[in-house]
């Protein structure tokens, strides 16, 4: 069977290609800007079985071609335009994630596609909940920004294609996905200062000091994505997919102890990080993390060195 990832050059959605092609599935990636770089960099000789196409999700009979020329059975829609596409351009974001999505739904429709599985993200529930308690996963959604609200649309969406047209796509509410190909963005910042300066010998100053993020390696969003995709029947559309919680604070102690001589201090605030319930995932679908936060900071200072030159710890 072939499956088909949109955004599969991107940081995920490079993840989400690796445990396909470990699933043992054929892979096709659509992308509006292919990244081959970041596959190979991934993959390594097995960038090779990864066919690229270029495409836009929001040219339907572009996705349509590609899902007959190829033989697609399943999609995993990974591609979205992101918070701050979303802030700088709230016109061209809403028809990448809100026209762009309903354009992968009914290609499925079309084409008759068994399974979609699509990034959602745990941003849909805002910072109002307490950091304390899991968010269930039917928790009433508290969208802060329009990039969330793009996802809570695509929710309803969902929704409303299986009601009517029987479409079984599954949203999965990624939460703080991290891991090597980590974009420059804030989470990339984050990491940064946390793990990469400090396996350097740079001192670090880490952003949302006060926060408690839900530390989910990306291997295991790939995972999710990779089970939600070959899973029977569920009874619900979207999924909480939960990593390790743990406060920053924590995360600074953790790379102390592989790091003695780490120099880090923490910048005050909070951006608003929950702590997801995923039982419903586990059930339903099979997933639960396996990359605890203390190997994921162990990774990251790992590939640092590496990548400078110096030996492992």
């Amino acid at each position: 069977m072939t499956y088909m990832v949109t955004g599969g050059t991107g940081f995920i959605g490079s993840w989400v290609v690796k445990a396909i092609l470990e699933a043992g599935h054929d892979v096709v990636c659509f992308e509006l800007a292919p990244n081959q770089a970041r596959l190979d960099a991934l993959l390594g000789e097995d960038a090779g079985q990864v066919t690229v196409v270029p495409g836009d999700v929001l040219h339907l009979h572009k996705i349509v071609e590609t899902i007959r020329e190829h033989e697609v059975t399943h999609i995993a829609h990974i591609a979205a335009a992101v918070m701050a596409v979303c802030a700088a351009n709230p016109p061209y974001a809403m028809q990448v994630n809100v026209t762009g999505f309903t354009n992968m739904l009914e290609a499925c429709r079309i084409t008759g596609i068994k399974r979609m599985a699509w990034a959602s993200s745990a941003g849909i529930f805002g910072g109002s909940y307490s950091r304390d308690k899991p968010i269930a996963n039917d928790a009433r959604p508290s969208p802060p920004t329009i990039y969330a609200a793009s996802k809570v649309m695509g929710e309803a969406l969902a929704v409303h294609y299986h009601d009517n047209y029987g479409i079984d796509a599954i949203g999965l509410r990624y939460t703080f996905v991290n891991g090597h190909g980590m974009p420059n963005s804030m989470g990339g910042k984050v990491l940064d200062e946390l793990c990469r300066k400090p396996a350097v010998g740079v001192a670090g100053v880490v952003p949302w000091g006060d926060d408690s993020p839900d530390w989910l390696w990306a291997g295991d969003a790939g995972r999710a994505t990779a089970l939600a995709l070959d899973a029977p029947p569920t009874k619900i559309r979207a999924f909480n997919i939960a990593g390790d919680n743990h406060p920053m604070k924590d995360a600074m102690d953790c790379v102390r102890s592989i790091l003695p001589n780490a120099q880090l201090t923490a910048e005050s605030g909070a951006l608003g990080f929950n702590r997801l319930d995923g039982s419903m995932a586990e059930a339903e679908i099979g997933y639960k993390p396996e990359w605890t936060m203390e190997r994921q900071m162990l990774a990251h200072i790992g590939r640092a060195r590496e990548d400078a030159g110096l030996p492992p710890l």
